[in-house]
This record gives structure tokens, C-alpha cells and sequence, in this order.
């Protein structure tokens, strides 16, 4: 990592002014809470800059959550490689509040606290991840394994958004941590 740059789970609070910077700007950072981001399987994920003397700053640069979430769509079965029957999922996983500062976008912070992210998945038992994706991030999740789903939509005073997801094995399945299942690997 560069710039004394760490990515690590860190509590929920440490997330909320950056996506508020980034995600909400000019509104509450109250707007920027899900419901959800409590759950005790939820993780936050962010990348820190520290700075090298002692008390020194602490920067947040990315930031990201994952919780237990089923997916928005009510035919969870249709999705590419999905088992048979399989419409009642227990285990899926959504993605939120994904942001970089604009300073420090293009060096693949966000691509890093995403693998977090998955991981925390793999760790809990993997599942359906999904997300919300604006338009501009996409390539960033294709990256990261995940497939879109539908059409572009818009989400009043925020902008498109396309629905993405992936499946995560469990940590250790088949020799592999985080491993998708059902679509294209992660170049």
C-alpha cells in the first residue's frame, strides 16, 4: 500500500462523513445511515492514511459496508448459473455507501476495500452479493466479479444506478477465499 495507506474493518461512525462527503453532499450525515448497517454480521471497511509521526492524522480515504440483505428482485432464481429452485435465499449480501475521496480515486482504493468487503462475505458463510451500482462505478465491480442484472434505473436526487451481483463461496471452498461462482472470474 502506498502513503501509509491501510484497509481494515473499522466501526460504522468512521464511514459516515465520507459517504456524506462523497454520496450525499450538502445533506445531513444522518441521510447517509442504512437501515441495516447495525446487524452484528454487517462489516464497514475503510482505507486509512495514517500519518508517519506519532498522534499523527488519521485519513480517511475509502469506505464501504456490507450487510445481510436479500436482493431487491422477488425472482432470485433467474440470475445466470443459479441452482434450480432456489428462490428463497437466506444468504444474500448487499453492498452500500461505496466512496472514494476525490483526491485519492484512480489508485485502486475502492477496488480494495470491495475485496474487504467480499471477504467479510467468504468469512460469514458467502452468498449472493449484490448491490446498487452507480453507472460510474461499474467497471469497478465487473472487475471485482460481478455481473449486472436489468436495466439502468434512477434513484431520485442521486442518479443511475444498475442492480450487480455475484455469488461468494465461504472461506476455504474448493481451495479458494471468496471465490464466485456463476459468472466470469475476476481478471
Amino acid at each position: 500500500m502506498d502513503d501509509g495507506i491501510t484497509v481494515e474493518l473499522v466501526p460504522a461512525w468512521t464511514t459516515w462523513p465520507l459517504r456524506q462527503e462523497v454520496l450525499r453532499p450538502g445533506r445531513a450525515v444522518r441521510d447517509c445511515l442504512y437501515p441495516g448497517e447495525d446487524d452484528p454480521r454487517a462489516a464497514h471497511g475503510a482505507a486509512l492514511r495514517r500519518s508517519d509521526e506519532p498522534g499523527g492524522d488519521l485519513t480517511v480515504v475509502a469506505v464501504g459496508v456490507v450487510m445481510p440483505e436479500a436482493p431487491s428482485w422477488p425472482e432470485a432464481p433467474s440470475w445466470p448459473g443459479a441452482p434450480a429452485g432456489d428462490g428463497d435465499r437466506d444468504d444474500g449480501w448487499r453492498i452500500r455507501g461505496m466512496a472514494t475521496r476525490a483526491d485519492s480515486r484512480g489508485r485502486g482504493l475502492g477496488s480494495q476495500v470491495l475485496d474487504l468487503l467480499i471477504g467479510h462475505v467468504a468469512s460469514e458463510g458467502g452468498g449472493l452479493l449484490w448491490c446498487n451500482a452507480r453507472t460510474p462505478a461499474l467497471a469497478l465491480y465487473e472487475r471485482a466479479g460481478f455481473s449486472p442484472r436489468g436495466e439502468v434505473f434512477e434513484l431520485p436526487e442521486i442518479g443511475p444506478h444498475l442492480v450487480m451481483w455475484r455469488t461468494v463461496e465461504p472461506t476455504g471452498a474448493a481451495g479458494q477465499i471468496g471465490g464466485a461462482t456463476g459468472v466470469p472470474p475476476s481478471p
